[in-house]
This record gives structure tokens, sequence and C-alpha cells, in this order.
């Protein structure tokens, strides 16, 4: 199965801004995930411009070249490498030592977070990021962070 949403052509421009988990692209890229089918509504949105330029981090990109190099192939994980970091409708976001340092703490203090995701919570805080689009419940009840399963519903 190779990652359908690599190959799509990012096309729109909004302003509202969110933030993508691993969990989004995972769903969309591969049919048999439990939130394919919203997975691949909100990659088209991104495409359509409803969710104007998302964020990710180069730790969200780690984690799903992995799952994809683990699951399909490396040709497959390098052509998802490339459609996420040559978007130009995502905002690809280095962690820095202070999102580092806020994460730690983050990951201190919720215990059902992953790095990767305290990580992540810190960069929101840090650009002033409420909406994360996210199949992982984790996020929930983190103060300050609405979590979006779809673009129909609120979790």
């Amino acid at each position: 199965m190779t990652p359908s949403w690599s190959m799509m052509k990012w096309s729109a421009v909004s302003t509202r801004v969110s933030f993508l988990d691993t969990t989004v692209f995972i769903a969309a890229a591969f049919l048999k995930e439990k939130h394919h089918k919203e997975g691949r509504e909100i990659i088209a949105s991104v495409e359509e411009g409803a969710l104007g330029k998302p964020v990710i981090t180069d730790y969200i990109l780690d984690e799903v070249v992995t799952f994809v190099r683990k699951r399909k192939s490396a040709a497959a994980s390098i052509e998802t490498l490339d459609a996420m970091i040559y978007s130009p409708h995502l905002r690809f976001v280095k962690v820095e030592d202070r999102h580092f340092e806020a994460g730690l703490q983050l990951f201190r203090t919720y215990k059902r977070l992953s790095f990767t995701d305290a990580v992540s919570v810190a960069v929101m805080r840090d650009l002033d990021i409420e909406v994360i689009y996210s199949f992982d419940g984790d996020f929930d009840g983190i103060p300050g962070i609405v979590r979006l399963t779809s673009m129909k519903r609120r979790v």
C-alpha cells in the first residue's frame, strides 16, 4: 500500500492555523487504518485551503516516514518525506531547545503523552495554536488544546 496522500496536489491557502498529528497522516495513507476516511477528509481539506497552512514538526515527520518505511518500503518513505517537506501548504517547524525543554516538563506532567506528543503540545503553545487534528485521545484534557477528529465535529 503506497501512501495515497503523498502524491496529492497541495493547492490552497487559508488563514486558520492548526496542528496535524502523525495519526492523521497514517490514517490517510493506509486504507486499513480505522480512521482512514476521516484522515483522507482532513488531508483533502488541507488541499482545499480549509485548514490554512497547518503546522507539523520534524518529530511528526520522523514518526510518519519511519512508520511508512516499516509498513511499506524505503521508496514509499522517501516519497512521503518529499511530499511532506516540500509541500507549500504545510508549515514545517523544527523543534527548538525551548520546545524540547517545555516538552520535557509536559512529558513529566501528563503521563499519558508520548514524548513526541508532549513536544507537539509545547510547539502548539509557543505558536498559539489551540486546534490539533489527531486520532490520539491522549491529547484530550490538556489545557488549551482542542482535538478534532474530522472536519465535522469536535471531540
